[in-house]
């Protein structure tokens, strides 16, 4: 599989623009489909979704890691453990955003301004801070105060990051039983990642006994408390859908909710912050829209989303041009069709390119510029595709919603404070420091005169 590297996105880019939006390879003896285009995800996640669903449950280090969770169940016990995550994880996600001005979430937001600072304008790892404000973000809104530390949250997300650092292409699309005993054993990333999730579902598991031993139905304190009183009420009215509210699925889908709450806001708020300082006339245009907006003397709140419409626009080409992930094998074809005329068969594995998709020039014109104005609507013009970083359709990605209220917040609180620049004597781009985990920036406090 020498094809399969690192950077195995532009290989399929290339073959994607010679060959058009839907292509074909095999990989292990399976068969996997490539989608290059917004338009046709759309068509396969939306337009035809009784065709596609499912996750492949051959085995993968993907399925190693989220194979007890919502990422990876399939049919009813799905559709009933993901509809009570959507709807708890939306009531706690409010709850931490009590009303404009107070709530968790914005106390963990003005923490982090306070810790900036501090530092009285030196240098600073954005990963490393994120990275801890979200992990508090996380315990708060999450798992409470009971067994949850945010010493043991941070190593979970250590845990997280090595495995995700295993999931390299290759390794995501050597899938089934021949590699999982001849080959993956014979790699070393397979042996790390393999041991970080057995130490990451091991501390979960002792927050849940924890959670287990103090567990009051009449005092419910986090997100572990309701699936427990979930699960009781349904065992007491005799629901055979009881039997899916195992501590197997709990602890998988935690795993997945805190990639959600704390690599993906982290990464990409640090992503979005490489793109401030390499774009300095965006930072300073946003910037102006926060004080014409928001003034100064307050701190931008989720009212104000609707009214910063060009830092709404400057996430969204920052999502359209970020590289946290460039390529998902993302759903199993259920039932035999066609997608541009191509017929997909049955097992197929579908692979969203996110970058070809997102780097499409009959849909964003120059995408190789960096250009948040060509997600404002200007009357006459046809705005683009929304990027799909997220997913597309029901297996969309199920915090989605909280993760980009964090990215919100963290990024116009940030800039309405500080104009963020690189350290003096910088060798290296923004672009290079981000991708190596090293980015370290300067953040100015602004002068408000």
């Amino acid at each position: 599989m020498p094809f399969i590297d690192d950077n195995f996105h532009l290989k399929l880019d290339e073959t994607q623009k010679k060959y058009g939006e839907v292509i074909s390879f095999t990989c292990t003896g399976r068969l996997y489909v490539s989608l290059g285009s917004v338009k046709i995800v759309r068509e396969a996640y939306i337009t035809k979704s009784e065709c596609f669903g499912d996750r492949t449950l051959e085995y993968s280090l993907l399925h190693h890691a989220f194979r007890d969770g919502i990422i990876y169940l399939n049919g009813e016990h799905w559709k009933v453990i993901r509809k009570f995550f959507l709807a708890v994880l939306k009531e706690r996600g409010t709850v931490s955003i009590k009303n404009s001005f107070s709530g968790d979430l914005y106390d963990s937001i003005k923490s982090t301004i306070n810790d900036i600072q501090a530092l009285k304008g030196e240098p600073f790892n954005t990963v490393e801070l994120l990275n801890d404000k979200c992990t508090a973000n996380l315990r708060l809104t999450v798992f409470g105060n009971v067994g949850a530390s945010d010493e043991k949250l941070r190593r979970c997300n250590e845990l997280y990051v090595r495995e995700m650092l295993s999931m390299t292409p290759v390794n995501m699309l050597t899938c089934g039983n021949f590699p999982r005993y001849f080959i993956l054993p014979f790699k070393s990333d397979y042996h790390s990642c393999v041991k970080s999730h057995a130490e990451f579902e091991g501390i979960l598991y002792e927050i849940i006994k924890e959670h287990e031993k103090t567990y009051d139905e009449e005092n419910i304190r986090d997100v572990i408390d309701e699936y427990f009183k979930e699960r009781n009420n349904r065992r007491s009215k005799g629901d055979p859908t009881a039997k899916y509210f195992t501590d197997k699925a709990l602890v998988g889908s935690l795993v997945q909710i805190v990639g959600d709450g704390v690599f993906a806001v982290a990464a990409f708020v640090g992503f979005a912050m490489r793109c401030l300082i390499e774009n300095p006339a965006e930072q300073d245009k946003i910037y102006k829209e926060i004080v014409d907006v928001v003034g100064v003397d307050r701190q931008p709140t989720m009212d104000d989303k609707s009214k910063l419409v060009y830092l709404n626009a400057f996430i969204l080409e920052s999502l359209r041009m970020s590289d946290i992930f460039n390529f998902f094998p993302s759903q199993e074809c259920i039932k035999e069709t066609t997608l541009n005329g191509y017929r997909i068969p049955k097992g197929t594995t579908i692979i969203i390119n996110f970058f070809t998709a997102h780097h499409d020039p009959e849909v964003y014109e120059e995408p190789e510029k960096f250009n948040p104005s060509r997600f404002i609507q200007v009357e006459g013009k046809r705005r683009p595709e929304l990027p799909i970083s997220f997913g597309v359709g029901k297996r969309a990605c199920l915090g989605e919603g909280f993760t980009m209220t964090q990215i919100f917040l963290f990024l116009a609180t940030i800039v309405q404070n500080f104009h963020l620049e690189l350290p003096k004597g910088a060798t290296k781009s923004a672009f290079e420091l981000y991708m190596s985990g090293s980015l370290r920036v300067i953040a100015r406090p602004r002068d408000h005169k």
